[in-house]
C-alpha cells in the first residue's frame, strides 16, 4: 500500500470514526504501562521523525483473540494511529501532538485501549535510550543478541518484546505484557519514509 493510499485510509477512518464515537481520554501527558510505570510523551520539538506504517496487530488477552490494522503516521511535533477492525471500520484514533493526547474510538472498540497500543508501539520501535529518558519507574533494557527487550520495574520484569528481525520495523515483534495479561503480535506490513 503507497503513502496516498494509507493517508486516504486515515482520513476515512477519521471520517467514520467521528460518528458515534467517545472521546477516551485528553490531557495526558504519560501513559500508565503498569502499576506506578509510566511512559512520559515527549514534547513536539522531540518528536522529529517521518514516516508512515501500515500493521497488522493480534491481541490475546486470556481465550480472546482480536485482530486489528493500524496506520501509523509519523510527523515532526506528532504521531497518530488510526485503528481499523477487519471489516475496515473504524476503532481508534489517537494522536499526540506534543501538548495534548486525543483519543477517539466507537463503542465497540472497548476491547482495544488506544492508548496502550500507542505505548506498545512506541515500546516496540522506538530506540531505547529514547524510551529510557521518558520512562517513569521501569527501564528498558535489551538481550545480549539484541532480539529482545525488556521493561523492567523493581527488579520485576512486566513487559518483554521478542523480535523475528534485527530492524524492530521489519518482521514480527511479540509484545507480552506479563501485568495485564496480554500477548500483542505486530506484523509491519510496510514502512515508508517520505
Amino acid at each position: 500500500m503507497n503513502i496516498a493510499k494509507t493517508l486516504v485510509l486515515i482520513v476515512f477512518a477519521l471520517a467514520i470514526s467521528a460518528c458515534g464515537t467517545t472521546t477516551l481520554r485528553t490531557q495526558q501527558d504519560r501513559i500508565a504501562i503498569g502499576t506506578g510505570v509510566f511512559l512520559e510523551m515527549p514534547a513536539a520539538n522531540e518528536l522529529t521523525e517521518s514516516f508512515n506504517a501500515t500493521q497488522a496487530l493480534v491481541a490475546e488477552h486470556e481465550d480472546r483473540s482480536f485482530a486489528f490494522e493500524a496506520h501509523i503516521e509519523a510527523r515532526p511535533g506528532s504521531i497518530s494511529i488510526v485503528g481499523l477492525g477487519a471489516l475496515g471500520g473504524a476503532l481508534f484514533s489517537i494522536t499526540w501532538d506534543g501538548s495534548e493526547l486525543r483519543a477517539t474510538g466507537s463503542v465497540d472498540a472497548q476491547v482495544v485501549n488506544a492508548e496502550y497500543v500507542l505505548a506498545d508501539v512506541l515500546l516496540a520501535h522506538w530506540d531505547t535510550q529514547w524510551l529510557n529518558r521518558r520512562l517513569i519507574g521501569a527501564t528498558v533494557e535489551v538481550s545480549n543478541t539484541s532480539d529482545e527487550r525488556f521493561v523492567v520495574h523493581d527488579g520485576e520484569l512486566i513487559i518483554s518484546i521478542a523480535y523475528d528481525s534485527p530492524n524492530p520495523w521489519g518482521g514480527e515483534a511479540r509484545l507480552t505484557h506479563i501485568e495485564r495479561k496480554y500477548v500483542l503480535h505486530i506484523t509491519t506490513a510496510e514502512f515508508v519514509r517520505p
